[in-house]
């Protein structure tokens, strides 16, 4: 054939599948060189699957709005473009790709102009229209094994098509485009599922957040061994940031120096592997420093801290000293809440940074001990202290001692307030008579429960905690028949053997999230509520901050350590 020819190549995508695309463009090319290559539909209501072939290869997709229902929009704008590049005379000849007769009268009015016409199409393509072109290809024999598929060939076409694409954001289009481009409509309820998103959820190779799909990372797909052993150990980072405190005047620093000071000691340290990614949260959960905001200085335990390192000039009583042996009493606890409390006024000290410093100094099981089902029952049955968002705050103004008391090591100073006698349950019970019942304190509730139990919880003890709080019908009253249908509304949550766990993925992205949030918070210049919402949704798909249990975006920012909502703008609490 001619292959000096200019040819324009134009596909009815309503007819022809985009299974086909690569056999069309090596077919059509044996007739001259392809100038001009459309493929047409109404995208915004249609995947045809054409969106990646054509991109791949070139093709121009012209979208075309379906104005009337029942007309075939697409081929009126087929034809009008095919007149129209027929008049300019840049082309010697067509490829019309349609199975539709529709197009005869087009093909007819080319040859009239002397222009070459090739037609492509499936089997089904009547006569009319295969007799009105100089040259037809049945689809069906150039390309015959095109669109066999089983399930076998699925999973290997999958597996291969996220293994080469696989940045953390590859969408569930993009792979339905893929497989439509390769076999055509697949019917997955033949393989026994009901759509490509339950398809990929039975991979065990593949995980899938919202829209998005990924391999999972196993452990030899992670960094090697010796990248690992060479990371310094929690001890070892504890024992330099304590020895770089004490040669400070007041011995206490910003915590971005301390960053930078570890970094040039050990290289970039994983915090990773110690529970958050943030080196603030690995700060707060060392019982050997205190943080007020950006500011870090020694506690009363960092005395014995340095024994971190083989020491053995250090006496047996000091190796002691890391793991405290106090034991917590209602007396202690209000004690410690109104010191945390004051020294953090007017502003409050966060809850979190709160009960990470009490679980270091008490144990992780204080609460029990207490006597109270969560960390919030504890706290609401503090006197004198109130929470107000995530922050702990006293209820009468007592910020003016805890300036005083700025440069002093915080452990070792008095209570803001002369503790109070702590046998007074019935202010607990006031409090749970005035509980407010609605799916959001009810998500925020189970949470904190199962963040207190090691990201797990039994049902029955689950249910029994909110039973208390809320009373016997707060089921009912919320609809769901049954604890475990409450659980599979919660977003993040699985059931195994009437045990709540928190998936891995939802704390894994929790944790970039907050993280996300904390670094939009402390970049330069103020930044608006409304563009974070923007841009978070943009950056992990699927975003939503009920999930969490809150009614507002707003309350949501300020549960995140570090951040605060300040009316329409969002700033770093920790700023001086």
């Amino acid at each position: 054939m001619n292959e000096e020819k200019k040819l324009a190549l134009l596909i009815d995508s309503d007819n022809v599948s985009a299974k086909y695309a690569q056999y069309i463009l090596e077919e059509a090319s044996k007739y001259g060189t392809l100038t001009i290559k459309r493929v047409y539909g109404d995208w915004e209501k249609n995947n045809t699957g054409w969106r990646i072939p054509a991109m791949n290869n070139s093709i121009l997709a012209v979208q075309q709005n379906s104005y009337i229902a029942g007309k075939n929009a697409t081929d009126f704008s087929m034809i009008i473009d095919a007149m129209d590049i027929m008049y300019t005379g840049n082309v010697d000849g067509f490829v019309l790709v349609t199975s539709d007769s529709d197009f005869t009268r087009l093909a007819i009015r080319i040859r009239e102009a002397g222009k070459l016409v090739v037609g492509i199409g499936e089997v089904k393509t009547p006569i009319a229209f295969t007799s009105s072109c100089h040259h037809f290809s049945y689809l069906n024999q150039v390309c015959d094994a095109v669109g066999d598929y089983d399930e076998k060939t699925l999973r290997k076409a999958i597996l291969d098509y996220v293994k080469e694409n696989d940045d953390g954001k590859l969408d569930l289009v993009k792979i339905n485009a893929y497989l439509t481009s390769c076999y055509g409509s697949i019917n997955y309820s033949a393989l026994g599922y009901n759509r490509l998103s339950m398809f990929i959820d039975s991979f065990s190779e593949l995980k899938r957040n919202s829209n998005f799909v990924s391999l999972k990372r196993r452990g030899g797909a992670k960094p090697p061994a010796q990248n690992t052993a060479n990371q310094p150990s929690a001890s070892e980072i504890t024992s330099v940031i304590i020895e770089y405190l004490e040669r400070k005047n007041g011995k206490h620093d910003d915590i971005t120096k301390i960053d930078e000071y570890i970094t040039r000691t050990f290289g970039k340290v994983d915090f990773g592997r110690f529970g958050s990614k943030r080196f603030a949260r690995f700060i707060d959960s060392r019982s050997e420093f205190v943080r007020r905001g950006s500011n870090v200085a020694l506690s009363a335990f960092s005395n014995g801290a340095k024994t971190a390192f083989p020491a053995p000039s250090v006496p047996d009583q000091k190796q002691e000293e890391p793991k405290p042996t106090l034991r917590i009493t209602k007396q202690l606890f209000v004690m410690e809440v109104h010191k945390y409390a004051s020294e953090n006024m007017p502003t409050g000290g966060n809850l979190g940074q709160l009960n990470n410093m009490l679980l270091d100094k008490y144990g992780k099981n204080y609460i029990a001990e207490l006597g109270y089902g969560d960390f919030i029952s504890a706290i609401n049955s503090v006197p004198s202290a109130a929470i107000s968002g995530n922050f702990v705050v006293m209820a009468k103004e007592q910020s003016a001692p805890a300036e005083q008391k700025r440069e002093e090591h915080p452990a070792q100073s008095a209570p803001a307030d002369p503790p109070e006698t702590p046998e007074t349950p019935e202010t607990a019970e006031d409090d749970t008579e005035e509980v407010k019942l609605d799916i959001y304190s009810v998500k925020r509730d189970i949470f904190s429960f199962m963040a207190q139990h090691g990201n797990s919880a039994p049902l029955p003890q689950l249910g029994a905690f909110l039973t208390k709080k809320y009373g016997r019908g707060f089921l009912k009253e919320l609809g769901f028949p049954t604890m475990k249908k409450l659980a599979a509304n919660i977003n993040g949550v699985k059931e195994k053997s009437n045990v709540l766990l928190l998936e891995e993925e939802f704390i894994e992205r929790t944790n970039d999230i907050e993280q996300f949030v904390y670094d939009f918070a402390h970049s330069d210049g103020r930044h608006s509520i409304k563009a974070l919402s923007g841009k978070i949704k943009k950056q992990f798909a699927g975003f939503d901050f009920t999930d969490y249990g809150y009614s507002k975006f707003s309350d949501f920012i300020n549960a995140i350590d570090g951040v605060r909502a300040n009316g329409y703008y969002i700033e770093a609490s920790d700023r001086e």
